[in-house]
């Protein structure tokens, strides 16, 4: 269990430095925590598939349909970072599969905050969600969080390149530990035929 601010304060002491009470403290540290935590805690969790806070939604159709190609529109939810699953229809989640992501033969595509599709409401979908109390998060992933502020805060707090060095080892191990953990708490997803795939097989 730990607050945003305990994270934060995880990183700050990774540096040396002091820790603080509340984002709005009246100190170097908490301006530059203040400045970047929300950004790069989303950026991790985007990053990855993290078990903890993927959610699933069922959406209703947008009264609007698009000009184009596909028969209705869904409005994302705000919370959503990355979409994982539209219907029976994996993203993929990984780079060297980019090009399955809302490819012709998916059926969707996501198009600025709107998911466009021929499937008709409601729309199940699995998704990354940043509205996640941070009591919430693994605890690798915690640690992932903190060593990532570590590098992020190292520049303005301590103008020292051999912590900065040091910090990225931290956050590269930690990744691993994080990311395999996660992996092992989930069964494996298969990935739909598509042409992009089956021509490099």
């Amino acid at each position: 269990m730990a607050s945003d601010i305990d994270i934060a304060n995880r990183a700050l002491i990774k540096l040396g430095s002091s820790t603080i009470i509340s984002f709005l403290d009246n100190s170097k540290a908490a301006r530059a925590i203040n400045s970047m935590y929300y950004l790069v805690r989303d950026a991790e969790l985007r990053a990855n598939n993290w078990n903890f806070s993927i959610k699933r939604a069922a959406l209703p159709a947008l009264t609007s349909v698009p000009a184009w190609g596909f028969g209705y529109e869904y409005q994302l939810p705000a919370d959503c970072l990355k979409v994982l699953q539209i219907g029976d229809t994996f993203s993929g989640g990984s780079a060297d599969l980019s090009p399955l992501i809302g490819s012709p033969s998916s059926g969707w595509k996501i198009e600025g905050r709107v998911v466009r599709t021929d499937s008709p409401a409601p729309l199940n979908i699995r998704y990354i969600s940043n509205d996640i109390d941070s009591n919430q998060f693994d605890s690798l992933f915690i640690e992932v969080l903190a060593c990532r502020l570590e590098i992020e805060l190292s520049e303005d707090l301590t103008q020292s390149n051999t912590k900065k060095e040091a910090a990225n080892s931290a956050y590269k191990a930690a990744l691993v530990i994080a990311i395999r953990n996660n992996a092992t708490e989930s069964p494996p997803e298969s990935i739909p035929d598509n042409s992009w795939l089956l021509s490099r097989i």
